[in-house]
């Protein structure tokens, strides 16, 4: 089996299966089926119930690279557990060929674990395939994070030809897709009816929703989206933040209550690189708030991992780091701490914590901070957009 961070190549495969044919497909697929295809190389993703449609599933399969993906298909399908169950397993199929062929627009994060996964599929043309994901990073990600998503997985259309053709794919369709983790229907209602409201949402589209429950078995549906304290980097992921910055905040009014409501302000970022590389500080000023904090982040060389340090004039207190490093121009960084700052219902919870950075070339930068309180979802409680100014300050 392939681990998910080689994962190259995915098919998105909805089944449509015989009436009442649903759950005798899943434990087929499950208990004779999910652990043969792993050994041959590939890996399934995910396995979900289509709750808008009782006789269909949706299921991802992953690939290291299109050579991998032929030679671990052929195998499959000519080997003795295929030819085993073929039989029982196709009696309960109607159509197997609504498959798109797709390949990761960014790292493959763990979905975590989420009473529903939404997969949403755009359709793109020619001439907004190319500058879609970045639109998405850019703008369409900080909407769906607002309205009370996080997605955890992207991917883009993938345009080699399909090598295995006793599978057909839907080849030549542009599209993007995305996944994201919900607790429960209602959240996924109420971020459905936050993003209508999003101006940043107007014009995309035609897109098309599924909402997905995991099955007993799918990866995809398991643990915290992304949670590890062994993420790695290098000593130069944060040679970027050097000099001094303009920010906008963006940060919820309440945590940990399902709010949407935010409060937007402004703040001057002042970053210094010290040690070498090994150690900087940066500094950061919110005027309309009163209070000022400070960022200490430090890089073991041995452990190649980051540390990040948090404190505030308003309490002079130390917060617990978060770690990790960043992969393909994104860092993320994880951690245990109390939350006393959220609404009194709910002060002092211990949460796991996770700070991501983006990088949109030399002159703009985006960090972002979220809370579990489940173990199963995040919520995004503060976000800083950054735009460069000048070089650090002398000191």
């Amino acid at each position: 089996m392939i681990e998910t961070a080689q994962v190259q190549v995915v098919e998105l495969r909805q089944y449509t299966l015989q009436p009442g044919q649903r759950e005798a497909f899943i434990r087929i697929f499950e208990e004779k089926l999910l652990d043969p295809h792993e050994a041959t190389g590939m890996r399934v993703l995910g396995l979900f119930r289509d709750l808008d449609a009782p006789d269909k599933v949706v299921w991802l399969r992953g690939h290291a690279d299109m050579p991998s993906r032929k030679k671990a298909l052929t195998e499959y399908y000519d080997g003795p557990i295929w030819r085993e169950h073929r039989a029982e397993t196709n009696a309960t199929i109607v159509d197997s060929d609504d498959v798109l062929l797709l390949r990761p627009a960014a790292a493959l994060l763990p979905s975590g674990s989420a009473a529903v996964v939404a997969a949403s599929i755009v359709t793109l043309t020619p001439e907004n395939e190319a500058s879609f994901p970045a639109l998405f990073e850019r703008t369409l990600r900080p909407a769906l994070v607002e309205a009370g998503a996080s997605p955890f997985a992207t991917f883009v259309s993938e345009h080699a030809g399909n090598n295995f053709p006793r599978h057909p794919v839907r080849e030549g369709e542009r599209v993007f897709v995305w996944l994201s983790a919900f607790p429960s229907l209602a959240a996924h209602e109420a971020h459905r009816g936050a993003l209508a409201a999003s101006p940043a949402w107007k014009g995309v589209g035609p897109v098309q929703h599924l909402r997905l429950a995991p099955t007993k078995r799918s990866p995809m549906g398991a643990g915290l989206p992304g949670y590890t304290l062994e993420r790695t980097g290098t000593v130069t992921d944060f040679d970027f933040l050097a000099g001094t910055w303009d920010v906008t905040n963006r940060r919820l009014t309440q945590r940990g209550v399902g709010s949407h409501e935010w409060d937007t302000f402004p703040a001057r970022n002042v970053c210094w690189r010290h040690l070498g590389g090994v150690a900087n500080v940066d500094e950061i000023a919110f005027p309309t708030k009163g209070w000022s904090g400070m960022t200490l982040r430090t890089f073991d060389l041995e452990r190649k991992q980051w540390s990040i340090f948090w404190i505030n004039s308003r309490t002079g207190k130390l917060f617990p780091a978060v770690a990790g490093g960043f992969s393909d121009g994104r860092g993320e960084f994880y951690g245990e701490d109390d939350d006393d700052g959220c609404a009194r219902e709910t002060g002092g919870r211990p949460v796991k914590v996770r700070f991501v950075w983006t990088r949109d070339g030399s002159e703009n930068a985006r960090w972002e901070q979220a809370f579990s309180y489940d173990g199963r979802t995040w919520e995004v409680n503060w976000t800083m957009d950054m735009r460069r100014t000048g070089p650090a300050e002398a000191r």
